[in-house]
Formats: structure tokens, C-alpha cells, sequence
């Protein structure tokens, strides 16, 4: 099918490759934007040819998080609605995770909140040495609904550490945290990503969903759906504090740059 916001595409045999196309908002993930990332999905489950998926974003950053959109429709913004908003979200990234083919996130500049969301859920994450993964939006709009996966990815401890005060972690803090697996210099970084995906598509698909469904049922018996689910709930929580409220209304009054730039002013430089 004919995709606008994002890029679909086969690379090579049995390499298919999925390019966040919306550059000038920093591959914000709009709601159009996640549609088309579910039906690619779907037919990248589909194809029997198909053994690994590899996840990039356009222009300077892999994805700056979610687009901050105006809420819309006549039940308008409620608990209800937000809670049954936020487990989708959770579905979709929790249908990522259990996709039966193995998934990389290329990952280049920015890649924050809701992109954290996005590579936490891929089977691995190669980044260049410019990425930064974090969650600013934790200072002011909420929580993550799955946390990213960062207190089993990276320990309670270095979650805290980092949602806490939504600092971003560079790359090499991020490979040395447990993060991800791999950093090359920006310029090597698709060619590295190519070449460990060949590698992938030498095995057998079947074998390839065994090892990655095996390995995923470890942190399933930890509890992750439930988990995830319950992180969701915070977020609602959240939602109805006064100070995402305050926010919220600053980004209608002022505008986001301005709201966004004076919630990060006082964090500048500080770490």
C-alpha cells in the first residue's frame, strides 16, 4: 500500500527497511504516522520472504516522541478516554515486542519519550554517536506508558536515575547502561546496521522466531504485560495532576517551543 509519513521498502533479500518520513517535525510520531507503522507491520508479518525489519529515521534524528496533538472528538479529553488511548499505545508497542521476526532500530540524533517507547520494544538498537535517548517530557506531561522497558533494560537504579530528572543519556552512556547494543560514527552507521542484518538473514526464519520468542518469554514470566499495562494507568494519573494541567495550558497560551523551552531552561548544562 501507498504509505505518505513513512517510507516502506525491501533492501536486499529477505531485508525489508522502515524510515520514519516526517523530517521537518523530527519524525514526531503523528497519528498518521503510527497507523501506517501498524499496517507496515502487518505486512511485513505477512511475507514469507521477510526475515528482519530494520527501523530508521529521516533527517536529523530518528524521532523526537510522539506529536503533541490537539485532543479531538466529542467525548473530548477524559480519564476514560485517555486510559483507553494509552493501552493502545501500549498494545502497539507490546505488539512490536511480539512480532515473530527480529527487529532493528537504527538510531541517529534524537530519540526521546515516546521514540524510547519505540526502540525499547525492538529486538536490538544501533545507534551513532550523536544518538541521545530520553524522556524530557517526564519533567512536566507525564510518565512513559511502558517506562521503555528501562528497569529491565537498563536496572531500577539507572531508570530512576534518568526519569527522575528527564536528562537524556548520550550514546555511550546508553551502550554502557545496557541500552543498546552497538555505536558507530554516524557515517558508518547504516553500512553497520546492513551488514549484522545479512547476518541475521542467513538463519532460517523459523529458527529466527524460536530464539527471539524463547528469549522474550524470560522477561514475559518477569511480569512485562502487566507492567506495562499498570505504567499506563500512572500516566492517567498523571494526566489530572496540577502540574501537567499547568503545562498543558501554558502550551495553549504560549505555544510549544516557548512552553518546552522555558520547562528546560532551569535543567540546562546540569547533570
Amino acid at each position: 500500500m501507498a504509505y505518505e509519513a513513512i517510507i516502506y521498502e525491501k533492501v536486499e533479500d529477505k531485508i525489508f527497511r522502515l524510515t520514519l518520513n516526517r523530517p521537518e517535525k523530527l519524525n514526531a510520531m503523528s497519528r498518521q504516522l503510527l497507523s501506517e507503522l501498524d499496517s507496515a507491520l502487518d505486512e511485513f508479518e505477512g511475507n514469507n520472504d521477510a526475515s528482519v525489519l530494520i527501523f530508521r529515521g529521516a533527517g536529523r534524528a530518528f524521532c523526537a516522541g510522539y506529536d503533541l496533538q490537539p485532543v479531538s472528538g466529542s467525548g473530548g479529553f477524559t480519564v476514560t478516554n485517555d486510559r483507553w488511548g494509552l493501552r493502545k499505545i501500549v498494545q502497539r508497542w507490546q505488539r512490536l515486542w511480539n512480532l515473530p521476526k527480529p527487529t532493528i532500530a537504527q538510531v541517529h540524533g534524537y530519540c526521546l519519550a515516546g521514540a524510547t517507547e519505540f526502540v525499547g520494544h525492538c529486538d536490538l538498537v544501533f545507534a551513532a554517536e550523536d544518538a541521545q535517548f530520553g524522556h524530557p517530557a517526564g519533567r512536566s506531561l507525564g510518565i512513559l506508558p511502558t517506562l521503555s522497558l528501562w528497569p529491565y533494560l537498563i536496572g531500577i537504579r539507572k531508570a530512576k536515575e534518568y526519569f527522575f530528572t528527564g536528562d537524556s543519556m548520550n550514546a555511550k552512556e546508553a551502550l554502557e547502561n545496557g541500552l543498546i547494543n552497538r555505536v558507530y560514527p554516524r557515517e558508518k552507521l547504516e553500512e553497520e546496521v546492513l551488514a549484522y542484518a545479512r547476518r541475521v538473514a542467513m538463519v532460517p526464519l523459523d529458527l529466527l522466531t524460536l530464539h527471539k520468542g524463547a528469549t522474550n518469554r524470560f522477561v514475559e514470566i518477569m511480569g512485562i504485560y502487566a507492567a506495562e499495562q499498570s505504567a499506563a494507568e500512572y500516566d492517567v494519573i498523571a494526566h489530572q495532576t496540577v502540574t501537567v494541567k499547568n503545562e498543558v495550558k501554558k502550551m495553549g497560551e504560549r505555544g510549544l517551543k516557548d512552553a518546552l523551552r522555558d520547562r528546560d531552561k532551569p535543567f540546562a548544562g546540569k547533570k
